[in-house]
Formats: C-alpha cells, sequence, structure tokens
C-alpha cells in the first residue's frame, strides 16, 4: 500500500505543478506522503520530512486557524496570484480548479480528506527554510497523511 501512497502523492505533486505554471507568480507548491498515520498524528513525521525542528509549532485543525494575509487556505493558494505578472493576470483562477482538485482528492483517498495546518507561534522565523511567505497542509484519512507546502518566494 506504501508504493501506491507514494504513488498518489506524486499525482497530486504533478497536478499542483501544473497550478504552478499555470499561476505564473512564483507560487510553488510540493506534496510528499507522510505515512501509514492519520493526519493529526503525523507532526513529527511533518517535521522530519520538512526537516524543521519542532519548537514553536503545532498542527492545527484547518477550520480552527485564525489566518490574517494573502494566502491562508488550499483554496486561496491555488487560485490567488500573490504578483501578477500583468493587469489581465490580476483576477483570480477559475474556482473550477480547485474544485476539481478536492473531487480528485476525495476519489483519490476514497473520502473527504481532513485538513490541517502547520501553525508558528512567531517565535522564529522559518523563511529560510520554508519560503518567504508559506503555508503548509497536511490532509488524509483516518490511516494516511500527506503534506501540501505551499510558498512564495520571489
Amino acid at each position: 500500500m506504501s508504493s501506491d501512497c507514494h504513488g498518489l502523492a506524486r499525482q497530486i505533486d504533478g497536478y499542483l505543478l501544473a497550478v504552478s505554471a499555470l499561476k505564473d507568480d512564483g507560487s510553488l507548491f510540493r506534496c510528499s506522503y507522510l505515512g501509514a498515520l492519520a493526519p493529526q498524528a503525523s507532526f513529527d513525521a511533518l517535521c522530519r520530512a520538512l526537516e524543521i525542528a519542532p519548537d514553536g509549532l503545532r498542527l492545527q485543525p484547518i477550520v480552527t486557524v485564525v489566518c490574517s494575509g494573502a494566502l491562508c487556505t488550499p483554496r486561496q493558494w491555488l487560485l490567488e496570484r500573490l504578483l501578477p505578472m500583468s493587469e489581465a493576470d490580476r483576477q483570480p483562477l477559475d474556482a473550477r480548479l480547485f474544485d476539481g482538485f478536492e473531487r480528485e482528492l476525495a476519489e483519490l483517498l476514497g473520502s473527504e480528506p481532513h485538513w490541517y495546518q502547520l501553525v508558528s507561534s512567531g517565535q522564529r522565523s522559518l523563511a529560510g527554510q520554508l519560503g518567504a511567505i508559506w503555508s503548509v497542509f497536511v490532509f488524509g484519512t483516518e490511516c494516511h497523511a500527506y503534506v501540501m507546502h505551499c510558498s512564495w518566494d520571489r
């Protein structure tokens, strides 16, 4: 099953690479498989995968995260351009792009994924490891966890 999960992560990663090219604003996306564990139990695996120390960090259900700023949710990351290249690029991408992504994830995972976000206490900067502007989302089912790392560094 693990090789299937790694293959699934590569498939999602390919989709995110295509979205990054479509956005053409310097956004980068990565997806990888964290392991055969529930998303809420994947904090240690996440820190190992991102090569960061866990100090001052925690995973929080995405619906409870209070966020202010340009890009806070997976939907915003995939649809909104942070630095439009031209006036024509100021409009967000078509919402069907994210809706299709959500449907595809549910189909690939066999159920709606649970989403968590890596939250920092703000005591230290992670820009060197994660990007000037970043969000890290963990998603999956009760049996398998994946990480979606979104960053912008232009």
